[in-house]
């Protein structure tokens, strides 16, 4: 019995095309939804392990539950049977149904498979319903019909997460998912490592070992993560955040670049500063400079001099009135009013007064870091901080030199 069971389910995968079209009227016509995919349509009674279709009066299907996605009842389809009898053999007719069935929830169940049926009927009628072949992925090339995968595989296309694109966007981002993993996977394993070095245990030489060993490029971010978090913990000795540094410059990529230039900036300890500068100098200058130059017009003293003290990494004659500029600067600080209360007296009598208005100061600030840049590209002059004579200076040159002023000095 069970080999015949399976025997009559082997027979139903095989004329699945023919039970899954319209119901059949001499029959009660439920749907029968099967797990993997796949119709029955016929009358459909349910037992306690099984359920039995009957197609027509010939064929009986048993299919086990197990293999039963659901059961829709006949009942529920009352709607589309009377609008399948309506359209007959209209195309349009099958076209408009086929849009009612994926409607809300006019047909319960599997409706795009109600869907598919009839768009495939109206271009049986009518092989040049334009809005059925669309339907169904078709396009016209060339007078003919052609599916829209088929045409696009044959331009070449790769179909990807219901879009297509060319090979090399593909390829592009598979590997952008595989540096992100890849990525994080460094990421925890630099981690693992530096907890180990910092815990001074006899697997602390170890982990140092295979931390001066890393090669790969992908481990960039994890690298840039530990110089910048040690800069803010302090929790680092000098010697490993050298070593951030020195791997970040061997990377040399986006993720190192920016690193080692926040760093020429920002690091406190002149070692590790000099040392990222250094290593821009090999790699990533332009970054540098394009970070660094405008940072001598904001309104904060202390940045402009790191700023120049970094650009001192590379001076270019070419941005000498720039320096100029920030050779005296001027910064506005602001001072919010006092919430203070303040008894007052006078002629006019007597009372509480409180707050205040909003206080700012202005202070004009020399730049020393700005000199010595100035200094750094013309040693055998020095004007101090007397901006006009540097500008009337970098003027001269330039009418008294024709060609490139850089080569020339």
């Amino acid at each position: 019995m069970q080999s015949r069971l399976f025997s009559i389910i082997a027979m139903a995968g095989v004329l699945g095309g023919h039970f899954a079209g319209l119901p059949d009227t001499a029959v009660r016509a439920d749907t029968v939804e099967i797990s993997g995919g796949g119709h029955l349509t016929g009358e459909a009674s349910r037992k306690p392990d099984s359920v039995i279709v009957r197609v027509d009066d010939e064929i009986h299907v048993a299919l086990p539950a197990s293999r039963v996605r659901r059961v829709v009842d006949s009942e529920q389809l009352e709607a589309y049977r009377v609008r399948a009898t309506q359209a007959g053999n209209d195309a349009e007719l099958h076209y408009q149904l086929a849009v009612w069935c994926v409607t809300g929830s006019n047909v319960p169940g599997d409706s795009k498979h109600y869907r598919d049926y009839h768009l495939k009927r109206a271009i049986t009628l009518n092989p040049e319903h334009a809005k059925a072949r669309a339907g169904l992925g078709f396009k016209k090339q060339n007078g003919k019909w052609i599916r829209t995968s088929d045409l696009m595989r044959g331009r070449g296309m790769i179909s990807r997460a219901g879009r297509w694109e060319l090979p090399e966007s593909v390829a592009i981002e598979d590997y952008q998912q595989d540096t992100d993993v890849n990525a994080k996977k460094w990421i925890k394993e630099v981690k693992r490592l530096v907890a180990l070095v910092l815990r001074n245990t006899k697997k602390s030489p170890e982990a140092l070992a295979e931390l001066q060993a890393i090669e790969d490029p992908l481990a960039s971010s994890a690298i840039a993560e530990q110089l910048t978090d040690s800069r803010e913990r302090g929790n680092q000795s000098r010697n490993l955040r050298m070593l951030w540094i020195r791997l970040l410059g061997k990377f040399r990529d986006s993720v190192s670049v920016k690193t080692l230039v926040e760093a020429g900036l920002l690091e406190e300890d002149d070692v590790i500063r000099e040392a990222a500068l250094d290593q821009l100098v090999q790699y990533g200058a332009g970054s540098a400079v394009a970070t660094y130059l405008p940072c001598l017009t904001k309104n904060d003293n202390v940045l402009v001099n790191r700023a120049a003290r970094a650009l001192a990494w590379f001076p270019d004659p070419e941005l000498a009135m720039n320096y100029v500029d920030a050779l005296v600067t001027t910064h506005k600080t602001e001072q919010a009013p006092s919430s203070a209360i303040n008894a007052g007296f006078g002629d006019g009598g007597g009372g509480l007064q409180t707050g205040g208005k909003k206080k700012v100061y202005v202070q004009t600030r020399k730049n020393p870091a700005v000199l010595a840049l100035l200094q750094a590209i013309e040693p055998e002059v020095d004007y101090g901080y007397d901006e006009q004579r540097w500008r009337e200076h970098f003027a001269n040159k330039r009418s008294t030199f024709s060609g490139d002023l850089r080569r020339d000095l």
